[in-house]
């Protein structure tokens, strides 16, 4: 993982510490304060955001950042409609109706953040931490106020921290992770069948197969769970994750999670998994595989504390069924 090199005076060292659980701090080395919570700056592969006072209008430009802004009781002025629904997410609207907030004003995000909506929101700061090609935007956004973004290949607990740090809400994003965490360890250990399952995470394209359990892939939702990643994974990379048809044998694992786009869109449909040129792959021919929905699926990709308890309640059934080849 890319960390930066800036040094962490007192302030932020404290936060990290706040932050750090399972012996890993998640605050990036890139937040840097001053004698108090304001003024800070935290960098990016993008640029810097100095924030000079506490935010009270936050705009979103990514469902990360939404479930991130919602996990810490922040009431965004304004937020992308889900990428896999083109409106909020369900763990989103529940985390809303808890906070007794009202949906907040959508952009239309499949072409990038919409500037003249978020610029008539009028916000004091922007968090781009799960917005992708974070940098084709930056500088248009950091006309409009402050954005904090990180590194592409950040986790969940990361992007968490950073916003928690600009937004001066560690105690809150201590508590939500704890939770989590807490939660996964409970489920972890009345699913001792889980241990050392080895996965593959893949979603299908129209020509290819997207190879997603890749090396250095955020794999904590999993990974927490006792799962481990397949052998296969180290062939793959951020920059390299496509599977061609004649290498669907590199999916093979204990238990495959995979997700279809829309019938006859993609590559194969779930349909063809009982072909048997695709039952040639083990998992495949032991129906130890669970084909992901729509909103299951942008949970995994979109790690966040909110969609990651979310999936708690749903994914555990299903692994365990994937394992013992149950469709």
């Amino acid at each position: 993982m890319v960390k930066f090199a800036i040094a962490l005076p007192l302030s932020a060292l404290t936060a990290a510490a706040v932050l750090g659980l399972g012996g890993c701090a998640v605050l990036p080395d890139s937040a840097r304060q001053t004698d108090g919570p304001y003024p800070q700056t935290i960098d990016s592969p993008y640029g810097s955001a100095t924030i000079e006072d506490r935010p009270t209008k936050v705009a979103v430009v990514s469902d990360v950042d939404l479930d991130i802004a919602l996990a810490l009781g922040v009431d965004p002025v304004i937020a992308p409609a889900s990428e896999s629904s083109g409106s909020i997410s369900p763990w989103a609207e529940e985390s809303l109706k808890d906070n007794g907030f009202e949906t907040p004003p959508t952009f239309d995000a499949s072409n990038g953040p919409d500037i003249a909506a978020i610029t008539k929101a009028q916000p004091d700061v922007i968090l781009a931490t799960g917005l992708q090609d974070a940098g084709d935007s930056f500088d248009e956004l950091s006309e409009i106020a402050p954005v904090v973004a990180t590194t592409p290949d950040s986790t969940w607990t990361e992007r968490t921290a950073a916003v928690a740090t600009a937004l001066d809400e560690a105690a809150a994003a201590k508590r939500a992770v704890s939770d989590i965490k807490a939660e996964t360890k409970d489920i972890a250990s009345s699913h001792l069948e889980f241990e050392d399952t080895r996965y593959t995470l893949a979603d299908v394209q129209k020509n290819s197969i997207d190879y997603l359990s890749y090396d250095g892939s955020d794999d904590s939702f999993f990974t927490d769970l006792g799962l481990l990643t397949a052998a296969e994974a180290s062939q793959y990379s951020a920059e390299k994750h496509s599977v061609r048809k004649a290498e669907v044998d590199t999916l093979d694992a204990d238990v495959l999670f995979i997700h279809f786009p829309d019938e006859g869109q993609g590559l194969l449909d779930e349909s063809d998994l009982s072909d048997p040129f695709y039952r040639e792959v083990k998992v495949i021919r032991g129906k130890h595989y669970s084909v992901l929905s729509d909103d299951e699926f942008a949970a995994l990709t979109n790690l966040s504390p909110l969609s990651y308890p979310w999936l708690l309640d749903k994914l555990p059934t299903a692994i365990r069924k994937a394992e013992q080849g149950r469709l």
